[in-house]
């Protein structure tokens, strides 16, 4: 249940995350609320269809669906005021809980089911950002394949340390928790500081 309830915590930030966005100004109700759908569940269909599961998670719980359908559609009727705010910085906050969270759930899941650590943690990121990249494109808004931005080392980083604490003993619960504080401080801290990749780890 604590998992379960974290999981759609996620899949509010992530749909939230996609209704925000700047670009989406002028843009009608359908197509907010299938952005916002995009980003929440879009990382998780993909994995699903990777590890070859019998039926994509939205479809065996339909909670998930709605969850993330009525999350777009209530920060869609609420977007006037939240923009009173700084909008951008609301993205990437929600962005921030959204891949953190799924990131390391995900990984403590397969992790747990008996699933290799590499294989745990790869499908892990795939979760996390993957929802993300299709709203940066679908928004057309820069995305971790057109910048240098540190956006998937948190994500990497955290779930494997998840994997490090349940290995030497850390309760279940308490490693996810503490992985996942670790992943959003990181994050957070790579922007606030403006830290991206050195130049001799791009390809000029």
């Amino acid at each position: 249940m604590f998992t379960y309830i974290l999981e759609m915590v996620c899949i509010v930030a992530f749909a939230l995350s996609g209704v925000l966005v700047e670009s989406n100004r002028g843009k009608d109700i359908v197509s907010v609320l299938l952005l916002g759908w995009v980003t929440a569940l879009g990382g998780g269909t993909l994995r699903d269809i990777i590890i070859n599961t019998e039926q994509v998670f939205w479809i065996r719980d339909p909670m998930y669906f709605w969850v993330a359908l009525v999350s777009a559609c209530v920060g869609f009727f609420l977007i006037s005021e939240i923009r009173k705010s700084k909008v951008e910085r609301l993205v990437v906050f929600f962005d921030t809980i959204g891949v953190s969270l799924f990131s390391v759930l995900v990984t403590e899941k397969l992790y747990i089911a008996g699933y290799a650590a590499y294989v745990a943690i790869s499908m892990g990121m795939v979760t996390a950002v993957f929802g993300g990249v299709l709203r940066d494109i679908l928004s057309h808004r820069a995305n971790m394949f057109s910048n240098t931005e540190l956006y998937a080392t948190p994500v990497i980083l955290g779930s494997s340390l998840y994997v490090l604490l349940y290995n030497v003993g850390v309760w279940e619960h308490l490693a996810a928790v503490l992985s996942i504080t670790f992943s959003v401080s990181l994050r957070l801290y790579f922007i606030a500081k403006k830290i991206r990749y050195p130049d001799f780890l791009i390809l000029k």
